[in-house]
């Protein structure tokens, strides 16, 4: 059974919106990369049952349609407030300013909302990296139409993903608002794949993980993060905890203050399933608390490593 902890997930206040409001983050949030519109309406619907209150797509997922419908039918068709949820999406990298704001008018059409809760740039240029669209004046253009947004009220919030300490940096050379958010690759075994946690902290961005079960990884079997080894091995000194819970506990409880291993600055996790009790499951995160040694230990670990090269794009 789940913990009553479930009930009140803890969050971080990851700024205020346009109006002054302060924008709260829930510490788990439901994930829906590689899902289509089918699986992600099934997926998020089965999230909201569960008690989630976040939820995490983006433009070229693909999915903001059935996510859209999601909310539509399983959250304010529940008879649940718009304002208890968390929605955060993404445009991609490399769009001028006319992009960046088609593209968002779009989001908001297949999500079937005026605003969401978090906006941000996927990548630090287009996915292919192509030169006249990834620079750091490109970067630059892109990030004052998010502000242009956030100002607009049409996103409460403003972040990057798959940034660098160069790419921040190119950022806050014209920001008005920083960066709330950078979502980057995190998980036992990953470590700062791209040496970027204190630049957020020093800038006041929460450093917020994806892929935090390492989905997209190759790895031996022993170095699951669902049944691997350490993991396994750790769940056994907490009571009714899964080896999953701790990688996910691992990240989590660095963004609780007061907690062993506590970091500034430290957002939480999207983990993904259409399974009922794996994602009830991957909520269940508040009920335990790891121990420094046990934090120390996963902190160490070498593997599944986590995917560089994000620092190589201009």
């Amino acid at each position: 059974a789940c913990r009553a902890a479930i009930a009140s997930v803890p969050f971080v206040t990851i700024g205020k919106d346009a109006s002054g409001a302060d924008v709260q983050l829930p510490l788990v949030g439901a994930g829906t990369w590689q899902y289509n519109d089918t699986v992600a309406y099934d997926s998020v619907c089965k999230s909201f049952s569960a008690g989630y209150t976040m939820i995490d797509t983006a433009d070229n997922y693909g999915n903001e349609q059935g996510v859209g419908d999601a909310i539509r039918d399983c959250w304010i068709g529940a008879g649940k407030a718009r304002e208890d949820l968390f929605v955060m999406t993404k445009v991609n990298g490399g769009y001028t300013t006319e992009e960046v704001l088609a593209a968002h008018k779009s989001n908001l059409e297949l999500l079937g909302l005026t605003y969401v809760d978090h906006l941000m740039t996927h990548y630090p240029a287009d996915w292919g990296q192509t030169p006249a669209t990834s620079s750091p004046s490109a970067a630059k253009e892109e990030w004052l139409a998010l502000e242009s947004i956030y100002y607009s009220g049409e996103a409460r919030s403003i972040g990057v993903s798959h940034y660098c300490s160069q790419h921040l940096d190119d950022v806050m050379e014209v920001a008005t608002v920083a960066p709330s958010v950078n979502q980057v690759e995190y998980h036992v075994g990953g470590g700062d794949v791209n040496h970027v946690m204190a630049k957020c902290a020093e800038i006041g961005t929460y450093f917020m993980s994806y892929s935090p079960l390492c989905g997209p990884c190759a790895y031996e079997p022993a170095n699951s993060l669902v049944d691997g080894d350490l993991v396994t091995r750790v769940a056994t000194h907490y009571d009714n905890v899964t080896a999953s819970q701790v990688s996910l506990r691992w990240i989590v409880q660095q963004a609780i203050p007061g907690a062993p291993g506590y970091r500034p600055f430290v957002a939480g996790v999207i983990p993904k399933s259409d399974t009922e009790s794996h994602i009830a499951s991957n909520l269940d995160l508040f009920g335990f608390e790891l121990t420094q040694y046990d934090m120390d230990t996963l902190t160490a670990a070498l593997a599944p490593k986590a995917s560089s090269g994000d620092c190589n794009c201009p």
